[in-house]
């Protein structure tokens, strides 16, 4: 859950995405990147319902989920999104569209890094070549 008001402040759903896909790890680089926080109260109660399929197609049998996350990486990733790129090789040239709106809504935000996200969110993510550290 998010308060609407804060959510507005910090710029609500990118309407560049398509449809449905990646908009769940954009908001969550977004709000942790952007001074938001988790406050977790014991006594709520969350739930989502899952649908055995998508009810709806993708326009012209578009990827949305991989151009949404394809997006979210060039915005939010820095040079981290090498890795992502690397790893979804098909997406190198896909078109994600203008993300102009998006990068100026960091900026005016304030946002940390991605290098600040590694560290200080997901400290424990292993990246791919980097050496295995023995206790």
């Amino acid at each position: 859950a998010i308060n609407r008001q804060y959510f507005k402040h910090i710029g609500e759903y990118d309407e560049g995405m398509d449809i449905w896909g990646g908009e769940n790890i954009e908001i969550s680089f977004r709000v942790w990147q952007c001074h938001g926080t988790i406050k977790i109260y014991p006594c709520s109660r969350i739930g989502h319902i899952f649908r055995k399929r998508r009810p709806y197609s993708a326009p012209d049998g578009k990827d949305t989920m991989k151009r949404n996350s394809l997006r979210a990486a060039h915005v939010w990733m820095d040079e981290f999104k090498e890795y992502f790129l690397k790893e979804t090789n098909s997406a190198r040239d896909m078109d994600y569209g203008d993300i102009s709106a998006r990068v100026e809504l960091r900026n005016r935000l304030k946002c940390h890094d991605f290098s600040w996200y590694m560290k200080n969110v997901y400290p424990e993510l292993q990246l791919p070549g980097q050496e295995t550290k023995k206790s």
